[in-house]
């Protein structure tokens, strides 16, 4: 274990050592989230992270079940949403917390609920960071009187989309667009589906709504896009709400904003203080 690891602080792992998981390693590691110790990692690739930690004596393991679990209390998974299935059973039968990442996961009826249900039984919490999203605390508040409508419109350059299933299977030629185009519109589920690396948004919503019917997703690639853009606009008892956040995509991974390794780092610095914000 890290020598500076101390006493009484949350002990963290971190599966998947890419561009969000990096992120969080360095800022854990440089004191920038204060009672938080880093203390183990699972990547089974090769990658510079991957020496650091091991440099800093910190073990790196290929496979979760390798973890320490009586030595951690929180596993932060930054993968996918393939992999989030695979380990998080594992994670919450442990009764270690666990932070989900690739949310998009949760719109399957055949994930989300049995993992709630173990996680009732050992005690384990489960934790959403609002990702490159804002005002999930203002829709989680709505969604107490009646929520109306949901309406989640996201902009990226087109060469952050390239990879999508949607695109791949619509035959969209993203080098022919020149100017603003709608390349899906649906609701959360089939979203996450056609772009898993683009839209986990989608499912933050619903989770905060708690009806994944009241959001409809339209998905935009625009060349001139300032950023990742992401468009929330809100209709029910309580009022109307829009917001727009301009989002500068990862300097590491442009599919992802920079926004999204920070409200982890943000969840994260909660955990390990008294502070609480709803």
């Amino acid at each position: 274990m890290p020598d500076s690891q101390n006493q009484g602080n949350v002990r963290l792992a971190i599966v998947g050592l890419g561009s969000i998981g990096t992120d969080v390693a360095n800022a854990v590691r440089s004191g920038h989230v204060t009672g938080i110790d880093l203390v183990a990692a699972a990547e089974p690739t090769a990658c510079h992270t991957r020496d650091e930690l091991l440099a800093a004596n910190i073990p790196v393991y290929e496979h979760v079940q390798d973890f320490p679990w009586s030595q951690l209390d929180v596993v932060l998974e930054a993968t996918s949403q393939s992999v989030l299935r695979k380990i998080a059973p594992q994670v919450v039968r442990e009764g270690v917390d666990l932070v989900i990442l690739s949310a998009g996961a949760t719109l399957d009826i055949e994930f989300l609920p049995p993992l709630l249900e173990l996680a009732d039984q050992t005690g384990s919490k489960i934790w959403f960071p609002s990702g490159a999203l804002g005002a999930l605390d203002a829709v989680r508040a709505a969604s107490v009187g009646d929520i109306e409508a949901i309406t989640l419109t996201t902009t990226k350059h087109p060469s952050a989309l390239a990879s999508a299933p949607h695109i791949k299977n619509s035959n969209i030629d993203l080098d022919s667009i020149s100017s603003r185009q709608e390349v899906f519109a649906g609701g959360p589920a089939a979203a996450v589906r056609g772009f898993p690396q683009n839209v986990n948004v989608a499912a933050l919503l619903s989770l905060a709504a708690g009806n994944p019917d009241q959001v409809h997703v339209r998905v935009i690639a625009d060349p001139n896009a300032p950023g990742n853009v992401h468009e929330v606009e809100v209709r029910g008892s309580f009022g109307n709400m829009a917001i727009r956040l301009e989002n500068e995509p990862s300097p590491t991974n442009p599919k992802t904003s920079a926004l999204a390794a920070q409200s982890v780092i943000a969840l994260l610095r909660q955990l390990g203080s008294a502070q609480r914000f709803g």
